[in-house]
């Protein structure tokens, strides 16, 4: 069972605890559960979710296994430490290396970061939501990419952290040295994306039936032969930011999968990462300092 404490601050004073999970972006389905299997304590006491909370009052909410749906399991790999550039209970913010794989896609893999993740909890023995800390995928770096990547630690807060970049209060900031230099100092490209129609691995521009995906970039440095752009996702297609920089002329330095000259590694890399704290509601703003792609 997990159990998720909240001291009820003054944003949260005065709301009824239906308005308060509500706020937070906990789904219905959470919710049913709650009030079914009366899981809402407040100081010690079960209540409805009609309670209105005061300041300082102790919130639990009990989670039972059977309310999340199963998931993935990934085998810890204590051979190789990951690099984590923040932490709290609830989440951490990784550095992912360009060429690792998110996670196994079959039970004996293991040479990915969410088995290192799991190494990394269960060797510093994490506990979050009173049990202890697994590692949940929120989203996604192409195994190319490298930089910040979030993983939740427990189930409860994965629709809540979904839910955010669904609705575009998750910024993600990447930055990718790119070839040539670009026609102006800022951009949008909004060009639908789909599935290439003769080799699966690739996507493509398609205007008659891909799905819709803008890029926001902008200029941060030009050299002789190439720009650093400072790009930005309002949509979250696969491969977007490579698919979108090639459709225009600029393909990524590195990436051999559509057209960019040649390098060590893809030149893309995941900089920034702006959230907000479940059920707090604080703003996290997390920035990988000494950036590789800049000493490239």
């Amino acid at each position: 069972m997990w159990q998720y404490r909240v001291l009820v601050d003054d944003y949260s004073s005065g709301k009824s605890i239906k308005e308060f999970l509500i706020n937070s972006y906990l789904p219905k389905r959470l919710r049913g559960a709650l009030r079914q299997n009366k899981g809402l304590v407040v100081n010690g006491q079960i209540v409805a979710t009609s309670y209105v909370l005061k300041i300082d009052d102790r919130l639990t909410m009990k989670f039972h296994t059977d309310d999340f749906y199963a998931p993935d399991s990934y085998r810890p790999n204590y051979h190789r430490a990951i690099k984590v550039i923040y932490e709290n209970n609830d989440l951490m913010v990784l550095d992912k290396p360009a060429g690792m794989k998110m996670h196994a896609h079959s039970p004996s893999e293991d040479d990915t970061l969410l088995n290192y993740a799991a190494a990394y909890l269960k060797q510093n023995q994490a506990v979050s939501a009173q049990v202890p800390a697994r590692p949940y995928m929120v989203h996604r770096l192409d195994r190319d990419t490298s930089g910040l990547v979030l993983i939740a630690k427990n189930p409860i807060v994965v629709p809540i952290l979904n839910r955010q970049l669904s609705k575009k209060e998750m910024q993600r900031t990447y930055y990718a040295w790119v070839k040539g230099h670009m026609s102006a100092t800022t951009g949008i490209i909004n060009r639908p994306i789909g599935q290439h129609p003769t080799d699966d691995r690739l996507r493509w521009v398609n205007d008659d039936c891909g799905q819709l995906a803008q890029t926001t970039w902008q200029v941060v440095e030009q050299l002789s032969d190439r720009s650093l752009l400072k790009l930005a996702l309002s949509t979250g297609r696969m491969h977007q930011i490579r698919v979108h920089l090639a459709s225009v002329g600029h393909p990524i330095i590195g990436d051999s999968l559509y057209g960019g000259p040649q390098a060590n590694r893809l030149m893309l890399q995941a900089g920034q990462l702006d959230l907000i704290q479940p059920f707090s509601r604080q703003c996290l703003s997390i920035k990988l300092k000494n950036n590789q792609l800049f000493l490239e």
